[in-house]
């Protein structure tokens, strides 16, 4: 064994004792052994003070019983050795009465010392805080004081009955009674704080040690499926945080997921982009020579091959940039929207020759944007319209597109009349591969990709409306 591993060997002791420290369980223990002492000192205090005067109070009636004696001997008065015996069974070296505001003094022992050095103790009329410091003062005076305590009297009616007597005794089986006392305490104490350390150990700290373990194991493997948070059926806060941090688990995997297909489907298009870019080449040059056609339909139509040629090659390299940090930022220009919308629905609509598009648009309306970007997301929006609408039964066949500014904004809402978008994809539509028509073949990045240019401008894209009557998508812009 080198020296570091030895090091390592003893360290390794106090390192799971810091940890147990600064751990909430080891903060419920250190609170729960404090509440133990608390709890021994707010019983102690009155238990002590209740047998200081149970004990005084046992000497008065001792005392006072003695005095009886002297109550029926002749003249008042009994022998010397006699009234000895009965002060040494009392404890206590004088007994007198106060009746009818005359003191009368019945027993006393010639060696008694006068009143100037007794300590007195009158619980005739005491409060609670000071028969617990006459309590304290005996636990702790020095040895060889007298005490002089006044009682109401139990046998007869009378002021008062007093009694002179030694400390010591008093001294001794005080601290007798508080070392027998506070083992018995104690050991309650002690068992009633491990009950309840058990108790919220196993409600409260345990559950939060098994969240906390779970979600650092899944901060180092988040694709592991086999680190599981509990669904705990409790209704309180750490039942709560159990069921967001399920959530918050399923979400963060289903979002790795999302983005390894992302990936897989970036390197697919970075595979074939050499070949795609080659093809688009080809289709250009027929472009060209299509606009040399003598036909005038042909040539009309030439111009607008070259661009949606061109608007596919920048769409394929574009595509290979998805989801990239570094991707180029939009260059923005005032656009006039009822241009953008004219050219965007000739492109988006020439598939659907039924679908009628009308436009509802301020005059003079521009927005800033990308002329490029926003082609793009007008094109997707007014696509999955025309085929939401083809393919539905209803006769209203018409996309309406409205442009309206509003307070510094540019709001262009498309209305069409299809089915509308299911309530179940309505909260996560515009996630990647989430289609509102998966059985139409679409690929689900059409109106990701549609949102996150519309924020790259400064914007919005969002679904308002949804149902029966057909959807309504609005793009907010900066207004020019």
């Amino acid at each position: 064994m080198t020296v570091s591993d030895d090091q390592a060997r003893r360290s390794a002791p106090w390192r799971r004792a810091r940890e147990f420290v600064d751990s909430i369980a080891g903060r419920l223990l250190g609170l729960t052994a404090l509440a133990v002492l608390a709890g021994e000192i707010f019983v102690f205090a009155p238990a002590l003070a209740g047998f200081h005067e149970a004990w005084l109070r046992e000497r008065i009636n001792l005392a006072q019983i003695a005095s009886l004696a002297l109550e029926v001997s002749p003249d008042l008065e009994v022998a010397e050795s006699l009234e000895f015996e009965l002060l040494n069974n009392a404890e206590v070296q004088r007994v007198a009465m106060q009746r009818e505001g005359e003191r009368v003094l019945l027993l006393e022992d010639p060696t008694a010392p006068s009143d100037e050095q007794l300590v007195t103790y009158d619980y005739t009329n005491a409060s609670g805080f000071q028969r617990f410091s006459w309590a304290v003062q005996t636990f702790l005076a020095p040895p060889g004081r007298v005490l002089r305590v006044l009682a109401t009297p139990r046998y007869e009616n009378a002021e008062f009955i007093e009694i002179v007597l030694n400390e010591a005794p008093l001294k001794r089986a005080l601290r007798e009674f508080a070392e027998r006392f506070a083992r018995v305490s104690m050991l309650i104490l002690i068992a009633a704080g491990a009950l309840i350390y058990v108790t919220l150990t196993a409600a409260f700290v345990r559950p939060m040690r098994d969240l906390t373990q779970a979600i650092e194991r899944f901060r180092d493997r988040p694709e592991d499926v086999s680190i599981a948070f509990p669904r705990s059926p409790r209704t309180d806060e750490i039942g709560r945080a159990q069921r967001a941090a399920a959530d918050m688990a399923e979400q963060v995997r289903n979002a790795l997921r999302q983005k390894e297909r992302l990936a897989a489907l970036g390197a697919a298009v970075a595979r074939i982009g050499h070949d795609l870019r080659n093809m688009l080449s080809t289709a250009q040059l027929v472009a060209d020579r299509l606009a040399q056609s003598q036909d005038p339909a042909v040539r009309q139509l030439a111009p607008r091959l070259e661009r949606t040629i061109d608007r596919a090659a920048g769409l394929a390299a574009s595509t290979l940039k998805y989801g990239r940090a570094d991707e180029d930022p939009p260059v923005l220009q005032k656009v006039a929207v009822a241009d953008a919308v004219d050219e965007a629905s000739a492109d988006a609509l020439i598939a659907f020759p039924e679908i009628v598009a009308k436009q509802d648009i301020e005059p003079n309306l521009a927005c800033v944007a990308d002329p490029d970007h926003l082609h793009r997301i007008l094109v997707n929006l007014m696509r999955n319209a025309g085929k939401a609408m083809s393919e539905h039964p209803r006769k209203d066949k018409t996309l309406l597109i409205r442009g309206v500014r509003i307070e510094g904004r540019c709001e262009i809402e498309l209305v069409d009349h299809g089915p509308g978008v299911r309530e179940t994809l309505r909260e996560r539509l515009f996630e990647p591969f989430i289609s509102a028509a998966p059985e139409a073949g679409g690929t689900g990045l059409g109106l990701a990709i549609a949102r996150e240019l519309t924020r790259a401008m400064g914007g919005e894209l969002e679904l308002t409306r949804t149902g029966a009557e057909g959807a309504t998508f609005q793009i907010t812009l900066p207004a020019a």
